[in-house]
């Protein structure tokens, strides 16, 4: 059981199944196959992802990680989650959301990777059906937001697949590898 299942005070269920992956909080046991994933895939993130700590993949690292984002879900400003393959129970990637706003806004944004051998099958796609699920039924927002490089073909594939409309162009949102980059602004909205 989870530290949020525990301890968190509203009736919200935190795991989430697919038909072909499973969401849930990560947990500290996750640090070496996560660590391991991050280490595998670091050449292929690096384009997408801000630049790592120096020492981003150590335990130490990884447990704050856990400890803010429980902390962050408890105060209801930020989710993370893992992305499982169901067929193994593999860790393959990662969906996070951020940014959650109540008041008269009701909207969060969301940020995610995958790992390379799973590119392409589906998972990502299905893993941002549920979170969207999550981020509706669940968390009562109203709207989601995610910002994607406008070079990220796949990506950007994948939120359109997933619904997500194209809002604009937002210069030098985000620091991707140690730049500041443009992104595209994309939203879904609850119907």
């Amino acid at each position: 059981m989870s530290f949020l299942t525990t301890y968190y005070p509203k009736k919200i269920t935190f795991e989430r199944k697919g038909e072909n992956v499973i969401l849930r909080p990560p947990d500290y046991k996750d640090w070496k196959s996560w660590s391991s994933l991050k280490e595998k895939n670091k050449r292929y993130l690096k384009p997408w992802e801000p630049t790592w700590s120096p020492n981003e993949l150590e335990r130490s690292s990884f447990v704050k990680r856990v400890r803010y984002f429980e902390k962050l879900a408890l105060d209801d400003n930020a989710y993370s989650f893992l992305i499982f393959e169901k067929k193994n129970n593999n860790l393959i990637g990662e969906i996070n959301i951020n940014n959650v706003q109540r008041g008269v806004v009701q909207s969060c944004s969301i940020g995610y990777w995958i790992c390379e051998t799973k590119m392409g099958k589906g998972l990502m796609s299905e893993s941002i059906k549920l979170i969207k699920e999550f981020i509706f039924d669940e968390l009562n927002l109203h709207r989601v937001e995610a910002a994607c490089l406008p070079r990220n073909e796949r990506s950007l594939k994948t939120l359109e697949k997933n619904n997500f409309c194209i809002e604009g162009l937002v210069r030098q949102y985000l620091k991707i590898n140690g730049k500041w980059e443009d992104h595209l602004l994309l939203s879904c909205i609850k119907e």
